[in-house]
């Protein structure tokens, strides 16, 4: 288990429940102990991507590369 694993779907969990988001995936790829985890995320037709994503990116500091933050259409 990657040691961010539950705080990542916790925090994401919360910004579905409050609407910044419609949905999430959260996957990991990579050896044992050296997983980087990935974040897709479905923003709300009414939110701009831009925001979503910035939003995402602060939310998930130090627990994934924003690199490996996606804003799905």
């Amino acid at each position: 288990m990657h040691p961010h694993q539950s705080a990542i779907f916790e925090r994401l969990e919360v910004t579905k429940k409050y609407g910044l988001v419609s949905d999430y995936l959260v996957s990991f790829s990579g050896r044992a102990g050296r997983k980087t985890p990935k974040v897709t995320v479905w923003g709300r037709d009414d939110t701009p991507q831009d925001v979503v994503q910035h939003y995402i990116a602060r939310l998930l500091n130090g627990m994934v590369p924003d690199q490996q933050i996606f804003v799905a259409d």
